[in-house]
């Protein structure tokens, strides 16, 4: 009697099953067993046999999970017995059917009043026994009337601004005003001095784009615009454009409509960086940069015409003077003070150059002649443009990425300290200004992770593992290391070359750029460049370097991923031959990072390895772990040692010859004996991995 009352039903079993939750204490096998337990009591207690009928079960849960509570309530009495899909489909159509037939049936029936239209009820008054009728019993005529012909109850809603009923403030007539007439209020600009021939006295010196700059600060406009010069600067670096149709307002108080382009554009104004939305005139000719009291706003500026003048608001203390002409600029400003004013009408934007001279430094070519120098020098400065940062993406590849079916991922970001946040606005600010992000909308959000680099700066990752998770693979495959090191040539002329930021010179094709996008707490964005940390990734740009390697003719060049070298038997043909790398990245539309490529050198360092003249030598740096290694005490340490040493077997002749005494330490059944043999061992090995 006890075990059939307190016996579980399918129904039980179904919600334990459905419903079922992991807890910390119990193991993953643990909870996969009382999932099974679950599933089985549920399909045993409803006679579950074929696998017909559990699929029919699944389809029919599924049902009924999105049955409303009333349909449930109808059925309650067999309700955990209609397991067949289309036998419970009958059933809720048919009671849905008559459900709607009920709903115009009652509202097809005429309601009759309760009480008299002319007849006030007064609460405080006493009804007299003796015309009970006008208050409790309607009149028979009354009963003709229906619902319909009372008045209508009047609706208590009314604007918060006005008072005026049937509205809420912002739906209100009266409050609002017509959408045309606000998007002409809102899109208006004051440009007082746009097309002032009078030379600026209030022009702020700040860097844009990698750039010195000065433009004219003024009170008069509303929004920043961006004059001729400076248009032509951000379109150069392929700042996106949005159309827009404004009402410019001029000084004389004519107004007069045109089309505008806008975008939004960081400043660096003493180290301080102001997001500003600039409009552009293509019209215009001749006209200069402005900042308008957007930009004064956003970089909490305030000027001092009278004195010549200007500070942040937060530190008054500190003066900065507006920038006149080229003679009276100071000294820290060495672009704007070497260009020439040709117009009054136009401010300056400086020429473009690069931070590192592109000749040889002095650790390059040390065994070069000075004829040689020139005329290496000279083959630099032909081709500087290879490393001048920005520009367009390769237009030889795409990178793709192919998820199926699978649905989008998505996880929350993670938590950030305030110096943590800053470091990550500061990232965030220099990749749109550079075009490689911009903000989205997208069902995928990954979270930032951001990762301390060697030089103390930061980079910006992303934890792409759900995302990479769903990617279908790419089966291109990376070259070996040690076989590229094994076709290296002994030569003294090689030279190396690093690309900069070669992830983000490949282009992330469009239909798949909301895949990239990542979560912070300033925003949802997304990567207009290949990205690191994607599953592909490595293998589009291995790709794209073997397609640019396989257009070299006569040239032995190695390459993995972003790290090229090229071997040359002599000096003319190491000319030769960098020339045609050159111009192929002229025509990939790649560049380099001058600081991080090496030219003419006798010995370069090549995949944590050096290349010389006599052959190929281990890193120092890499194995300075090894020289600080005591002498082991057990087998374990000894297996732990000659495992490390194993990486570097290939530079030591006979390793396992030298090795054997340590070898012998760790066989089975061996006595562990630390003598003469051992410790002559331990020290050759090591002597011979840190000495070249």
């Amino acid at each position: 009697m006890l075990l059939k009352r307190y016996r579980l039903t399918a129904d039980r079993f179904r919600q334990l099953f459905v419903q079922h939750r992991k807890s910390a204490e119990i193991t993953w096998k643990d909870y996969t067993f009382e999932l099974k337990s679950y599933f089985e009591g549920w399909t045993t207690e409803l006679n579950i046999s074929t696998f017909e009928e559990l699929k029919e079960l699944i389809i029919a849960d599924q049902i009924k999970r999105r049955t409303p509570p009333e349909f449930k309530e109808h059925f309650v009495d067999y309700w955990s017995e209609l397991n067949k899909p289309f036998e419970l489909a009958e059933k809720l159509d048919a009671y849905e059917t008559v459900k709607l037939g009920m709903k115009k049936h009652v509202s097809t029936i005429v309601k009759k009043p309760f009480f008299k239209e002319n007849v006030v009820f007064h609460p405080e008054r006493k009804c007299k026994t003796s015309h009970p009728r006008e208050v409790n019993q309607p009149r028979s005529n009354d009963f003709d009337k229906s619902v319909s012909s009372r008045p209508e109850r009047k609706s208590s809603i009314r604007c918060y601004g006005c008072g005026y009923p049937g509205f809420i403030q912002s739906k209100c007539p009266k409050c609002t005003k017509p959408k045309e007439e606000l998007k002409t209020v809102v899109q208006s600009i004051k440009l007082y001095a746009a097309e002032s021939p009078d030379s600026p006295s209030s022009s702020i010196c700040l860097t844009v784009c990698g750039r010195d700059a000065a433009f004219c600060a003024d009170t008069g406009a509303s929004n920043s615009i961006a004059g001729e010069e400076f248009f032509k600067l951000l379109r150069d670096h392929k700042f996106r454009f949005y159309k827009r149709d404004i009402t410019m307002v001029l000084a004389d108080g004519k107004e007069r409509n045109v089309e505008a382009l806008t975008t939004t554009v960081n400043l660096n104004v003493e180290g301080k960086i102001v997001r500003v939305k600039f409009i552009a005139l293509p019209e215009a000719k001749g006209n200069r940069t402005l900042l308008g009291t957007d930009f004064l706003q956003a970089a909490a500026i305030v000027l001092n015409i009278q004195n010549g003048t200007w500070h942040f608001s937060e530190n008054p203390h500190k003066q900065f003077s507006f920038y006149k002409n080229p003679s009276d600029v100071k000294e820290n400003l060495p672009t704007i003070s070497s260009h020439k004013v040709t117009s009054p009408e136009t401010i300056p934007v400086a020429l473009p150059e690069t931070s590192v001279p592109v000749i040889l430094r002095e650790d390059e070519g040390k065994h070069l002649t000075s004829k040689q120098r020139d005329k290496f020098n000279s083959l630099l400065k032909e081709f500087e443009t290879c490393f001048h940062p920005g520009g367009d993406p390769t237009p030889f590849i795409e990178h793709c990425i192919q998820t199926g079916n699978n649905l989008p991922v998505s996880e929350p970001p993670y938590r950030m300290t305030p110096a943590k946040k800053e470091l990550l606005k500061k990232e965030l600010e220099s990749l749109l200004a550079e075009g490689i992000i911009e903000e989205c909308e997208s069902p995928y959000a990954s979270p930032v992770v951001l990762v301390p680099k060697p030089n103390g700066s930061i980079r910006l990752c992303i934890d792409y593992r759900k995302l990479n998770a769903t990617t279908i693979p790419d089966t291109y495959s990376l070259p070996r290391m040690d076989d590229l090191l094994n076709e290296a040539k002994s030569t003294k002329f090689m030279s190396t070359i690093d690309l900069k930021a070669g992830y983000h010179q490949v282009k992330v094709y469009e239909a798949d750029q909301e895949k990239t996008a990542f979560i912070c707490p300033f925003g949802t964005y997304k990567f207009l460049r290949m990205p690191f940390g994607l599953r592909n990734a490595p293998a589009t740009f291995q790709r794209l370097i073997d397609k640019f390697r396989s257009g070299l003719k006569d040239v032995f060049a190695l390459s993995y991923l972003d790290d090229i070298i090229v071997l040359s038997e002599n000096f003319d043909k190491h000319l030769a031959d960098l020339r045609q790398v050159f111009e192929r990245l002229s025509l990939f539309k790649l560049t380099a990072n001058r600081n991080k490529c090496n030219f003419a050198c006798n010995r370069v360092k090549y995949l944590g390895h050096y290349i010389t003249e006599q052959g190929i030598e281990v890193d120092a740096d890499k194995v300075s772990s090894v020289q600080k290694i005591t002498e082991p005490t057990c087998v374990q340490e000894v297996q732990s040692y000659l495992h490390t040493c194993s990486w570097f077997r290939r530079y030591v002749p006979h390793f396992s010859e030298i090795a054997r005494p340590l070898s012998d330490l760790t066989k089975k059944n061996k006595t562990w004996t630390w003598g003469e043999p051992e410790r002559k061992a331990f020290e050759s090995l090591k002597k011979m991995l840190i000495s070249p």
